[in-house]
C-alpha cells in the first residue's frame, strides 16, 4: 500500500512539475520565433486563432497567420525576449501580458532594429492544453518596422 502510494505522490508532483502555464507557452512561442520553428510554434495555436500585428491587420486563421509569419521569418531573423508581468487563468480561458525587447536584423544586408513593447496572449484550453486563441503585440516606436 505505501509502495502505490509513493508511486501516486510521484506521479502528481512530476504532473505538475511540468504543467504548462500560459506563461511558459508565451515563452516557448517567443523561443520558436526566435528560432524560426514555424510548425512547432503554430502547433501551440487553438484550432481558430486571431493574430493582431502591430500594423493594425486582424489575420484570422491558422492559413494566414502560417503565411504571414513564414513572410516574416523569410525576411528577418529575431531574438525576442518576453516579460511577463500577469498571467492568470479562470476555467478554460487564460492570458498572459506583458513587455517585450526584440532584435530584428533583415536576412539581406540591413542594419539591426531594436523593438520594444507589449503584449497580449489569450488562451483557451483544448482537450486538456493550453493554446493561443487571440494574440496581439504593441510597439513602443511602430515607425521601425
Amino acid at each position: 500500500m505505501r509502495i502505490a502510494a509513493a508511486i501516486v505522490a510521484a506521479v502528481v508532483t512530476m504532473g505538475a512539475a511540468g504543467a504548462e502555464t500560459p506563461a511558459s507557452l508565451s515563452a516557448a512561442w517567443a523561443a520558436d520565433w526566435s528560432g524560426k520553428k514555424l510548425d512547432h510554434m503554430m502547433g501551440l495555436y487553438a484550432a481558430d486563432p486571431v493574430f493582431l500585428p502591430t500594423s493594425g491587420e486582424r489575420w484570422e486563421g491558422a492559413r494566414i497567420i502560417r503565411k504571414n509569419f513564414a513572410s516574416g521569418l523569410a525576411q528577418f531573423t529575431a531574438d525576442l525576449h518576453l516579460h511577463s508581468v500577469r498571467s492568470e487563468s479562470s476555467g478554460t480561458l487564460a492570458y498572459d501580458s506583458g513587455t517585450y525587447d526584440e532584435t530584428v536584423m533583415p536576412v539581406k544586408a540591413g542594419k539591426p532594429m531594436h523593438v520594444k513593447g507589449n503584449y497580449l496572449f489569450v488562451f483557451t484550453r483544448e482537450r486538456g492544453t493550453w493554446r493561443i486563441r487571440e494574440q496581439t503585440f504593441t510597439e513602443y516606436d511602430a515607425g521601425k518596422l
